[in-house]
């Protein structure tokens, strides 16, 4: 495909990556412009530019302000934006480049196919924005359309979106198609803007009539596997156009069918275009999953990796936690917990929180947590090592942090609880009943002239101690009051289990969409004294 009639501006401060990227547009038929600060990028951008490919990271002005300039001014603010970034790769630069204004966002080092495929699908956007004030309202409505599916965090979501959104856009009905696996494939069809989605789950994809990414399928030819899920839709007997996308591997990845007027005719150029938008929007929903999913994994075992592999502690106290990552956040927080013996025959249990979501906090919360640790088994009181672990905060890094430490004896239940800005502890009874009482003291982190004194409390046969770190019960929708009334309600339903199945029974009890943040539960219960 040539695109001579096509004029990108290609912005990148360094001459060897600028080169690279106008020598590829060049040679796929583009007509480049050249700019190598934001100042020269402004002066060239007019309304007869199609794309921009603009560098995040510019000496005189950043490409997030180049980009608020275009967008802002009237005559440019069709223009499409393509942020490349070499330094600024990671989920949040991303998100934040795309809140920003940009249209897509590309980490370098570049793909040289990926990068052609986005110029061009920027450009062809571009065309049909520049078109009538029908197609610009359906333009309109499929950017509002696509832009949820780079935020999708299932492959349900992606085939509900394409569905709804192809429907929405095109005024038709649309069965949307996603290969999870080999073995799973979901589908999801949307009959009407105001109709309800109608989904359906299976194990073997409809596969294109041959070596080709699209076909029509007659009335009389519509798959087994979707006759079903129409027919639930209410959608009457139509000709489906479809397509299908592949990875770069050649593995069918997903696909689209859109409902036809004519066997014959087919859908519009028009339609057609807004297919293709979709289904690359698809190929880049997965491959955003993909990388979540990898990301997401890696954050989560390195959390795990700064926390205690085991809790076994002497004197019959039985152990249990729970560390829960949130699914909303890429990366590592600041959540921690421990348990572990002291020298005079008692167990400190603690939990805590360091403030932020990154490898930093991360690391600051298990320099806590290990010196925390060496303080107490030191022969340092709760509130003397939480004061010397204050002052180690106050001295060498920025971040405040929450902590509560629970001393107990094993040999009578005596427990001893400390705590600087954390949550308080809650003891659970045999008979259900519940006892949440909080000492104030300051964070971690701040100056803290006043004492911390500790609370007394001792554990029944039966009883279960129970810390919490706030993501558990915090959201944006109620106070941390409100939370704590819940959680103290929640708890009353944990007498009588053990410590592993009280963890998970409470962070079930509050694991809602709403949650943002991660959680670590903790919970004791003292066993048969031991000898």
């Amino acid at each position: 495909m040539t695109h001579t009639d096509r004029r990108v501006l290609v912005v990148d401060d360094t001459r060897a990556h600028r080169y690279v990227m106008a020598t590829w547009l060049r040679g796929a038929g583009f007509d480049v412009v050249e700019a190598a600060t934001g100042a020269e990028a402004l002066d060239l951008v007019d309304p007869s530019t199609d794309a921009v490919v603009l560098d995040v990271n510019l000496p005189d002005l950043t490409g997030t302000e180049v980009c608020h300039r275009i967008k802002a001014d009237e005559s440019t603010a069709h223009v499409p934006v393509l942020h490349v970034s070499a330094t600024s790769v990671d989920a949040a630069a991303r998100t934040a480049g795309l809140e920003g204004g940009a249209d897509a966002y590309l980490p370098e080092p570049l793909d040289r196919d990926e990068f052609l495929a986005t110029v061009g699908a920027l450009c062809r956007t571009h065309d049909a924005q520049r078109g009538a004030g029908r197609t610009a309202r359906r333009l309109e409505a499929l950017a509002d359309a696509l832009a949820p599916l780079h935020q999708a965090r299932t492959q349900e979501l992606v085939a509900d979106l394409v569905a709804q959104g192809a429907c929405s856009v095109l005024g038709r009905a649309a069965v949307a198609m996603v290969v999870v696996d080999p073995q799973t494939v979901v589908r999801a069809v949307c009959a009407g803007e105001d109709s309800p989605l109608v989904r359906g789950r299976g194990s073997v994809p409809v596969l294109p009539p041959g070596p080709v990414s699209s076909a029509t399928f007659g009335p009389d030819q519509v798959p087994e596997h979707w006759q079903p899920l129409l027919a639930r839709a209410g959608v009457p007997r139509s000709t489906w156009w479809t397509v299908w996308l592949r990875d770069a591997e050649g593995a069918l990845v997903g696909g689209l069918a859109i409902q036809a007027d004519d066997a014959e005719q087919g859908p519009s150029a028009e339609e057609r275009e807004v297919a293709d938008r979709f289904t690359e929007a698809i190929t880049v929903a997965l491959a955003n999953l993909r990388t979540f999913a990898e990301e997401h994994r890696i954050a989560v075992a390195l959390q795990r990796r700064l926390l205690p592999s085991g809790l076994a502690v002497r004197g019959g106290l039985e152990v249990a936690a729970r560390y829960d990552a949130s699914d909303a956040r890429l990366d590592v927080g600041g959540d921690f917990y421990d348990a572990f013996d002291l020298p005079d025959g008692r167990v400190a249990v603690v939990i805590g929180d360091v403030q932020g979501h990154s490898l930093r906090a991360a690391t600051v919360m298990a320099e806590v947590r290990i010196m925390l640790r060496a303080y107490l088994r030191e022969g340092h009181e709760a509130a003397r090592a939480l004061d010397l672990l204050n002052a180690s905060l106050e001295q060498d890094h920025p971040e405040l942090a929450t902590v509560c430490v629970c001393v107990i004896d094993p040999s009578d239940g005596t427990v001893e609880m400390t705590d600087a800005g954390h949550l308080p502890p809650v003891v659970v009874r045999a008979d259900g009943s519940v006892t949440a009482e909080k000492s104030p003291a300051r964070l971690l982190g701040l100056a803290s002239p006043d004492e911390r004194p500790a609370r007394r409390d001792r554990l029944g046969p039966g009883d279960l101690l129970v810390l919490v770190t706030d993501g558990l019960v915090e959201r944006r929708d109620r106070t941390l009051r409100d939370g704590m009334r819940e959680l103290v309600g929640a708890a009353a339903t944990l007498a009588g289990l053990a410590p592993e199945e009280a963890c998970a029974r409470l962070v079930d009890a509050f694991d809602d969409a709403a949650r943002e943040d991660d959680v670590a539960v903790v919970a004791v219960r003292l066993g048969a004294p031991q000898p």
